[in-house]
């Protein structure tokens, strides 16, 4: 219970730092943001390596998530420097190496963190990850070119536009509050899957946690694979909404055959078809908010939207233990249909509202 308490304080700091850094990146520059928040993460890191107590460690991770908060930032880089035809791909970059990351990171920590449970230690981890953080900043700042032109930067003072004013502009659009209601929705189905899939394949397939680990470095390598070479080959072919449209009904397939497998090779077959669409939504959702968001405030609006998603991924372990204990072992699998399916109904109307939008401006 505390373990999960304190894994989600870091949600909670991504959630609340999201559109702050981005809104600030609108106003100096993503290079400073991006320095800033690199750096401080190095620190939180540090910070979490000489922690003594459940307080200070809890702490450590809610600094880190608030000041790491920075994949808007990165995400708003790309889209000062692509044009909007080839942006879904750059995004899928970006995506791709974060995979690669959860893929390496944790088994990295599970090597230096200790044989086992009497001997593990987050000391050394978090050393080494703070390490690495230096690393990147010092990187980023003698290399990293600034993206966003003076005269592209938001231009506004804070007490005029303040975050919760602009919070209130984002959700009276007529777009933007429905994608990132989608946002929302599909990380609250992956968030579920994810934190019960141990306890799930345990239950279905008698899994051991070493059969576990093996599956998902396996679905991070198709995640990496979606995000960097398919990806932004079939956004320029149908369009941002058209694979978003895809990725829901790709995923409620996969969450419907894993939940009926007989065995875990059918099992693996369901889950490689939501893995797949998962990635191809995150990276075409990223790119439609990029498009539809106004020239100065991409950094905010795609922080809104990252937010958002955060939200979905707190709210998601919160529901999914309740769903699996209480009522069935395939019920946060039949849940997350539930909540997709109305998602591509969403995503119509989503489509035809730009369509609309495109017809009058051209008018």
């Amino acid at each position: 219970m505390v373990a999960t308490i304190i894994i989600g304080t870091y949600s909670m700091g991504q959630f609340i730092g999201t559109p702050i850094w981005g809104r600030i990146s609108d106003r100096i520059g993503r290079k400073p943001v991006l320095l800033i928040s690199i750096f401080g993460q190095g620190i939180c890191f540090v910070l979490l390596a000489l922690s003594t107590n459940l307080w200070m460690l809890a702490l450590a991770r809610f600094f880190g998530g608030v000041v790491s908060a920075n994949i808007s930032t990165a995400m708003a880089y790309v889209t000062d420097s692509t044009e909007e035809s080839v942006r879904a791909k750059h995004i899928g970059f970006i995506g791709a190496s974060v995979s690669i990351g959860f893929m390496v990171g944790p088994a990295l920590g599970g090597l230096l963190g200790g044989q086992d449970a009497s001997t593990a230690s987050l000391y050394l981890p978090a050393m080494v990850a703070g390490s690495i953080s230096f690393t990147t900043g010092l990187c980023a700042l003698f290399f990293l070119k600034e993206s966003l032109k003076k005269e592209d930067r938001s231009d506004k003072t804070i007490e005029s536009n303040s975050l919760i004013k602009n919070w209130g502009l984002v959700f009276k659009r007529p777009v933007l509050p429905l994608i990132i209601l989608l946002g929302l929705g599909m990380m609250y189905v992956t968030g579920t899957f994810e934190t019960i899939f141990p306890l799930w394949t345990n239950a279905r397939f008698s899994w051991s946690p070493v059969d576990v680990g093996f599956c998902l470095t396996y679905i991070g390598l198709v995640v990496t694979l979606m995000q960097a070479t398919v990806i932004g080959r079939i956004v320029p072919i149908l369009g941002e909404a058209s694979v978003i449209r895809i990725s829901f009904f790709g995923y409620a397939l996969g969450l419907l055959i894993m939940s009926q497998a007989p065995n875990w090779e059918i099992m693996i077959a369901g889950l490689s078809i939501s893995a797949a669409s998962g990635a191809a939504f995150s990276t075409s959702a990223s790119s439609l908010v990029s498009k539809v968001a106004g020239e100065k405030e991409k950094g905010f609006v795609l922080g809104v939207y990252q937010s958002g998603c955060w939200l979905g991924r707190i709210l998601g372990p919160l529901t999914a233990g309740a769903l699996f204990s209480l009522i069935d072992v395939n019920a946060p699998l039949y849940a997350g249909i539930i909540i997709l399916i109305p998602c591509i109904i969403v995503v119509g109307f989503i489509s035809k509202k730009m369509k609309q939008q495109v017809l009058h401006s051209s008018l």
